[in-house]
């Protein structure tokens, strides 16, 4: 799945989140090597690559950005966890998540009042 992350694509991803600002490969490099990370200018050159391939980051010369904000990229991954795993079935996600059993009348209305928002 696209929005679904190895954990050191989040952590490209959250740099880049934080910073706000255009970083290269080196800065990827530098910043994993730093923090106990050892790895190859290749491995990180990939991880880049492969985020761009998926629509994750845009490149721009020798340096990239994230394509979505985190808001957004959270709410695609949601999408596409709903999407891909309970055919976009909102209340097949409930079952799921509540293992098929009847929430408690606090929880029904806090969701309520959630759904209720959409009006």
């Amino acid at each position: 799945m696209r929005f679904i992350l190895s954990s050191t694509e989040q952590k490209i991803m959250e740099l880049l989140w934080k910073n706000q600002k255009w970083m290269s490969g080196a800065d990827f490099w530098e910043y994993f090597n730093s923090n106990g990370q050892n790895c190859k200018r290749q491995t990180i050159n990939t991880y880049l690559s492969r985020m761009t391939q998926k629509g994750l980051l845009i490149k721009n010369e020798k340096k990239y950005m994230y394509a979505y904000t985190k808001e957004e990229f959270e709410e695609k991954k949601a999408e596409e966890v709903l999407n891909n795993l309970y055919e976009g079935s909102l209340e097949k996600f409930v079952f799921a998540l509540t293992g098929n059993k009847k929430i408690n009348s606090d929880e029904a209305a806090e969701l309520k009042k959630y759904l209720d928002n959409f009006d």
